[in-house]
């Protein structure tokens, strides 16, 4: 599974990160570029316990829905709730808004055998390892939705 802490997965990342512009159009979904990099660094916030959310319970805070969704599920376009805190952070400007998401990417990177947060809102307990792919593959799953 890529990983935010495999040096190519990360590097492959920033890379797509650096490509998104404003004048990217979305392929499902209702968010702008603009909203997406301040969702995308809200994510990240979560996992870094910058943001604390309240675990919400159900299924998906299960061990098995957690380890289906974040490890082996492909995700639905445009089908999934995120919670509230995952839309903490008005966008401001592209540049400002792209720079704080790719500084959030590094401290995410540099966190490899640190803490982080102890829960997530929808899948509850998490490993360092759940949060690594989780973060990987919800950065995938927007870069893929606006096409780079």
């Amino acid at each position: 599974m890529p990983s935010l802490w495999n040096n190519e997965d990360h590097a492959a990342i920033v890379a797509r990160i650096n490509r998104l512009t404003p004048q990217h159009q979305r392929t499902w979904g209702k968010m702008a570029t603009s909203q997406v990099l301040a969702h995308l660094a809200d994510g990240l916030r979560m996992a870094l316990g910058d943001i604390p959310t309240k675990p919400l319970g159900g299924f998906l805070s299960t061990a098995l829905g957690r380890y289906l969704v974040i490890h082996k599920l492909p995700w639905p376009k445009g089908k999934a709730q995120a919670p509230p805190e995952a839309f903490t952070t008005s966008p401001c400007s592209w540049e400002e808004d792209r720079a704080a998401l790719l500084q959030l990417v590094e401290r995410f990177a540099a966190a490899q055998g640190k803490p982080l947060a102890p829960h997530s809102a929808n899948f509850g307990v998490m490993k360092p390892h759940d949060w690594d792919v989780l973060m990987y593959r919800h950065l995938d799953h927007h870069l893929t939705q606006f096409g780079v």
